[in-house]
């Protein structure tokens, strides 16, 4: 598990560690007046609409026991509902309703099944040379994740919206989606905060969009 991710990673502290990281760079960004885009990120319904087909992908990327692997699969085959109206199933409805997204929440495996899911997102953001250094030779804080709550950090403005299109084009390829009324852009300039004008949540994030940034 990336160590950006505090959510299930052994020998984390849980949002104790995120919480003060941020702390750190907002203190070095104002003392040293330097420049800093933020980006909060959060997944819409995320437990709820995780695919079936990616979870199980991941167990490969990652090299799970086939064991386990084969397990899990067989256990996703069986996941069903059906429709009932007062008590009684209804009748135009079909038998049972294959179930082909969304995973438990309130078990032990689960959590750490999900943050697994999005763990190459870490990896294509930490390999992207984008982020924050807090000190020259330092390594660059490019993100942090607390399970779906995802948080970009990055020298300007340009270099937020290269993480934004990795994490969006991530995003759409294993068919999430982001809740974009909780999601926010934050620019400093020089240690002040400025607006966060030309960068929208809710419109589709591309290098077109780059672009504008940059100008």
């Amino acid at each position: 598990m990336s160590r950006a991710q505090n959510g299930c990673r052994g020998g984390g502290r849980g949002i104790k560690e995120p919480l003060l990281i941020d702390a750190v760079i907002g203190k070095v960004v104002k003392r040293n007046r330097q420049n800093l885009s933020a980006a909060w990120i959060d997944y819409k319904k995320a437990f709820d609409s995780v695919h079936h087909t990616w979870l199980k992908r991941v167990l490969k990327l990652y090299k799970v026991n086939c064991t386990v692997q084969h397990f899990l699969g067989q256990c996703m085959g069986q996941w069903n509902t059906i429709f009932c109206h007062l008590g009684e199933r209804m009748k135009a409805a079909e038998n049972h309703i294959r179930i082909r997204r969304g995973i438990f929440q309130g078990d032990c495996l689960s959590p750490i099944w999900f943050c697994l899911s999005l763990n190459p997102l870490s990896t294509l953001l930490e390999g992207s040379g984008k982020g924050f250094q807090l000190r020259k030779g330092d390594t660059k804080v490019t993100h942090l994740f607390y399970m779906d709550d995802l948080k970009l950090f990055a020298s300007s403005r340009s270099h937020l919206m290269e993480l934004l299109i990795i994490t969006c084009d991530f995003s759409n390829s294993i068919r999430m989606k982001l809740g974009t009324n909780k999601c926010a852009v934050l620019h400093v300039e020089r240690g002040r905060v400025a607006n966060s004008d030309g960068i929208d949540l809710s419109m589709p994030i591309n290098k077109s969009t780059l672009s504008e940034a940059d100008t």
